[in-house]
């Protein structure tokens, strides 16, 4: 009986109508036959689609594709909603939009919830594929590095001599530091890959087209961050080599100060001394 069903090409709705036929023209015997006949195919025709369903969510798509096929050319609209998708998606089969927008636009004729959509957005697809390959294999990722977020590296110096080269050079670093800041806050809020697509172009996407949506942008963002990161650590390097020797000026600056100080000091001393014993022999000399 199983096979029978399976062997019959009609449409359901046609080959119960050929059944009805069947049903006028025999004795009450056959008639209960030709009804158990009926019942049998329209069970199987659920049996496979419910297996075709269950193999979909196993991702066993090489044999729920021709379960759906099957339940989708009898004329159930579910299954021809399932199909469209597998088309679309490249399940199973390599991806024919054709076949999706023919098999989903069956489905949204027949009310199916979803198929409207997804037929609208297939057709969106038509005039915007070159959107969705810029994503797969174009996208660079510069509004994440440029603008606001490009960062050039500050002008450090060797050393600085003086207070006013300090103030200056602190001031251009702490303004690289402010807009890295921003670069990596800015980074982190496009995580994960694939959060800076705009949603109807992602939604016009595969699965498959995704994954290589997601394959390409993976890379980018690490050359991205691991470029800033190179560019900080010979920034924040450059900044420590800078501190480092221009503290070591302002320390050999202050003691040689601090000596100059001391000699200055004992200079103004024994002149003061020498002043004053001349004075004194003046003085004597002079009796005054």
């Amino acid at each position: 009986m199983q096979r029978m069903c399976t062997q019959n090409a009609l449409p359901l709705k046609h080959y119960g109508f050929m059944i009805g036929l069947q049903y006028f023209r025999q004795d009450d015997s056959m008639r209960r036959y030709v009804l158990s006949l009926l019942f049998v195919c329209l069970s199987a025709s659920a049996d496979d689609l419910a297996d075709a369903n269950r193999l979909l969510a196993a991702k066993d798509y090489a044999k729920a594709l021709p379960l759906f096929t099957k339940a989708a050319r009898a004329g159930n609209s579910e299954a021809q909603f399932r199909l469209g998708e597998m088309y679309w998606y490249g399940d199973g089969t390599a991806q024919d939009l054709n076949a999706a927008r023919e098999w989903i636009g069956k489905a949204a004729a027949a009310g199916v919830p979803d198929a409207k959509e997804s037929l609208a957005i297939l057709e969106r697809r038509k005039t915007r594929e070159k959107e969705i390959a810029y994503w797969m294999s174009e996208y660079r990722g510069e509004e994440l590095r440029s603008g606001k977020f490009a960062c050039p590296a500050p002008a450090i110096p060797v050393l600085s001599k003086t207070n006013e080269e300090i103030e200056a050079t602190r001031a251009a670093v702490a303004t690289w530091q402010t807009c890295y800041n921003g670069f990596v806050s800015n980074f982190n809020s496009a995580m994960p890959p694939g959060k800076v697509i705009p949603q109807d172009v992602l939604d016009m996407m595969s699965p498959a087209e995704f994954e290589r949506v997601r394959a390409h942008i993976e890379p980018t963002y690490r050359k991205i961050i691991l470029d800033a990161q190179t560019q900080a650590d010979a920034t924040l390097a450059q900044r420590d080599a800078w501190e480092k020797s221009t503290q070591a000026f302002v320390k050999e600056e202050n003691l040689r100060r601090k000596r100059q100080l001391e000699l200055d000091t004992i200079r103004n001393v024994r002149d003061n001394e020498m002043r004053l014993h001349g004075s004194t022999n003046t003085r004597i000399t002079t009796g005054k």
